[in-house]
């Protein structure tokens, strides 16, 4: 989930609107896929995936209807449903599965860049994910201090071709590897009931978007088409998601790595694949965050502004006293730098564990997002709707709850 659309309310085609989903969708989230089919088992993976994309989706055209008749962010929508308290959660959500994404993407650079060196070096030098993960907070605390996310869309472009590059080359070497080999690996299992809860865990992680369907409907020059627009996303998004995650369990079995790209011959290619993924998240690290960093903003800094901190300050709140620029900017910069801090450390400590770190991140911080909250405002703000639709709505509220509270604990436990 990013920071939004790089395009004005209104005045967005639903051809643009389009790519500009599928680019939100479409990250490097799909890489712990083929790993997590090994943790589900091939059969329930691909069923269970295509469960969840349609639920995911029904979750995220609740939340669409909602906003046509209580009209708002995110957020907004539950305070004006619930009050302060849905406001509240809504934003911490956010920022817990935002925190999350920028713990995973930096220990998965940490690791990718690990690798990168020891193959480089034909295994002549190992460095340990640890000095990567320092070095990227040397380039983290500055960039966070950056306002301006334009900033850094030619950079986030260039990151989502190396991306869908980078998925290109795993796809054709999977299918490389099954043709030499005679066939799929021989260890294939259909179901894992020993791990198969990180695999519903990584898959919610991957899907994650519901925080840009808002921003985009808003966009959208024809938001009637919005909801077909974002089916189709979703639809494509799908597919290529089974696609690349089952030609990589397929192809190499158990022996998958939690990152795909470990699975590449070593050679030039996928040394080059490892540099681009390496680039496509470091220099898109502050749009990653960027929501995490507007939740502490308006927990931190409502008693000081009335608008929005992401606004340049100009206006003191009533009876408060006035803040210079120079020093909420500042102050701003500290509690932006103590996330990054945050996130490094959880990233270090959590170091063998990116598997569940991701589950985690999907259960515990987007399950909420794309279940719970959507269907507990569409039942506020549709009284009157029939009989199905107040079962579907508690239908979302009370499994997404209790898969939220299932999957963490099992993938803790695993």
């Amino acid at each position: 989930m990013g920071a939004g659309p790089a395009i004005q309310k209104g005045t967005g085609s639903s051809g643009r609107v389009f790519l500009l989903l599928l680019k939100s969708f479409i990250g490097t989230g799909v890489l712990f896929l083929s790993s997590a089919f090994r943790d589900g088992g091939f059969a329930f993976s691909v069923a269970m995936l295509l469960l969840l994309a349609i639920l995911i989706t029904v979750g995220m055209m609740l939340l669409v209807w909602t906003s046509e008749v209580v009209p708002g962010s995110f957020e907004q929508i539950g305070d004006r449903l619930f009050g302060k308290p849905a406001r509240w959660l809504v934003l911490a959500s956010v920022g817990i599965s935002q925190f999350g994404f920028g713990c995973a993407y930096c220990l998965f650079v940490a690791k990718n860049a690990s690798e990168l060196v020891r193959r480089v070096s034909n295994d002549t030098v190992f460095l340990g994910p640890w000095i990567f993960i320092l070095i990227q907070m040397g380039i983290y605390l500055p960039l966070v201090t950056v306002r301006r996310m334009e900033n850094f869309a030619i950079l986030s472009i260039m990151g989502n071709a190396f991306v869908l590059f980078g998925l290109g080359v795993v796809s054709v070497a999977a299918i490389s590897h099954m043709v030499s080999a005679g066939g799929v690996a021989k260890d294939i299992v259909m179901l894992n009931a020993d791990r198969f809860p990180l695999f519903i865990g990584t898959s919610i992680y991957t899907f994650e978007g519901i925080g840009l369907v808002i921003p985009m409907k808003e966009a959208c020059k024809e938001p009637k088409k919005f909801g077909m627009i974002l089916c189709v996303a979703m639809v494509i998004t799908t597919a290529i998601y089974v696609f690349v995650a089952a030609v990589g369990y397929l192809s190499w079995g158990a022996e998958v790595q939690t990152i795909v790209l470990f699975n590449l011959d070593q050679n030039a290619l996928s040394s080059t694949i490892y540099a681009l993924y390496i680039w496509a998240i470091v220099f898109t690290f502050p749009i990653t965050v960027t929501p995490t960093m507007q939740c502490l903003d308006k927990v931190l800094f409502s008693s000081v502004l009335d608008i929005d901190p992401d606004v340049k300050p100009v206006k003191p709140a009533k009876g408060m006293a006035l803040w210079s620029p120079r020093k909420l900017f500042w102050t701003q910069n500290v509690a932006r730098w103590a996330v990054v801090l945050s996130i490094g450390l959880v990233a270090y400590f959590a170091a063998d564990a990116l598997d569940k770190l991701v589950s985690i991140v999907g259960s515990f911080g987007c399950v909420p997002l794309s279940f719970c909250y959507p269907a507990a405002f569409h039942l506020r703000a549709f009284p009157n709707q029939g009989l199905g639709w107040k079962l579907l709505d508690w239908a979302f509220i009370v499994v997404g709850f209790a898969a939220m509270i299932f999957v963490t604990i099992q993938t803790l436990r695993s």
